[in-house]
């Protein structure tokens, strides 16, 4: 595995590596596909010619924004999400991993309450719904446009990075 964080010509770096991921959910929890990004990248000695760590901001058409931070070089940082509204917002830590064994967290007005979440290992819940889906019983969690929007959103994010300038996603570059 060490390609990835070594070899540039084969797609090795944070951002193709765990972007995608972070686009898969922000486009699912959304429902919108990001706009324009801008972000920043850096090789702080455990990649060998590819970034290793990335921060970046997404616009959605809606005007919601999203921060993302993927890094091979913060081991005990762990995993989480945060979503912010007006009403209220939900903490969730240790949940984005195969193995989900964190919690999930809402926080209101009213307080703060334990939200029960599924820990079903992830990896196998993707693979029955795939085999599923071949079989003609219900589509797989990601299908291929889905792996293709999430990757225009990778490559905007690496060009920002790489640019120093915002970029409007070319959603038709990674086809």
């Amino acid at each position: 595995m060490r390609w990835r964080i070594d070899n540039p010509g084969a797609g090795g770096g944070v951002i193709p590596d765990i972007t995608v991921h972070d686009a898969d959910v922000a486009r699912f929890l959304l429902g919108e596909d990001p706009a324009v990004v801008v972000a920043q990248m850096c090789a702080s000695g455990l990649g060998q010619g590819v970034e290793d760590s990335a921060m970046s901001v997404w616009t959605m058409p809606s005007g919601a924004m999203v921060q993302s931070h993927e890094s091979f070089t913060h081991p005990f940082a762990g995993s989480g999400l945060e979503l912010h509204g007006t009403e209220g917002s939900i903490f969730a830590r240790g949940v984005m991993t195969q193995a989900p064994v964190g919690e999930v967290t809402l926080v209101t007005a009213a307080g703060t309450e334990a939200v029960p979440f599924p820990t079903d290992d992830l990896y196998l819940t993707g693979i029955r719904a795939f085999v599923a889906a071949t079989q003609g019983q219900g589509r797989p969690a990601a299908t291929g446009p889905d792996g293709i929007a999430s990757l225009a959103v990778a490559l905007a994010v690496r060009r920002a990075a790489e640019t120093g300038q915002r970029q409007t996603v070319d959603y038709g570059a990674a086809a």
